[in-house]
């Protein structure tokens, strides 16, 4: 959110787009009308075409609560490929203090799991604290969920709060030894730079 309100302040027409899994939380949804009325901006909806039921005949039912991954390679990953194939380069908003697989994250990566694409994550050097220090001087609009122990937000089936003293991407595919939904890879075929 941090990134769309300094997007909108600097008046450059940047497509906003979201990954819609067709299982996000409604204060997601909330938050995207948020973001339409008070940036006058249409987020994109990158979803797959395969809608849940034929997913389900496919892959058996509630695939996330089996295999996460390929859930999370079915609803997130390969839309997000397809959608970004038309660009050049992609903003994230990853920053180093939210895990420790993204301690050194650059500035700029070449991000070969996109075809090459230039991925730019501005706020890489941004604390925790210092996106909310701006969310509130701002007044941006943020997910209602935060407020209620969710640090990070997924898709429904997969997210929980976080209990105290819990790491804050805890609450994501609980049960499963993952943290990361795969559209972020962090390997050494990603070049970096910094």
């Amino acid at each position: 959110m941090v990134l769309i309100d300094l997007l909108a302040e600097s008046k450059r027409n940047v497509p906003v787009y979201y990954l819609d899994t067709d299982l996000l939380f409604p204060e997601t949804y909330a938050l995207i009308e948020r973001v339409r009325e008070r940036y006058g901006i249409e987020p994109v909806a990158v979803r797959t075409e395969l809608t849940l039921d034929a997913q389900a005949r496919l892959h058996g039912e509630a695939l996330w609560a089996r295999d996460p991954d390929q859930c999370c390679a079915l609803r997130k990953v390969a839309p997000q490929r397809a959608f970004l194939a038309r660009y050049g380069a992609w903003i994230t908003g990853l920053r180093r203090d939210q895990s420790d697989a993204r301690k050194e994250l650059p500035f700029i990566e070449w991000d070969a799991s996109s075809g090459g694409l230039a991925k730019i994550n501005p706020l890489a050097d941004w604390s925790e604290q210092d996106v909310w220090d701006y969310v509130v001087a701002h007044d941006v609009p943020y997910n209602a969920l935060h407020d209620r122990a969710f640090p990070s937000v997924g898709c429904l089936p997969c997210t929980r709060h976080v209990l105290p003293g819990e790491d804050p991407r805890a609450g994501r595919w609980p049960g499963f030894d993952k943290t990361e939904c795969g559209i972020h890879p962090v390997s050494p075929a990603v070049e970096r730079s910094s």
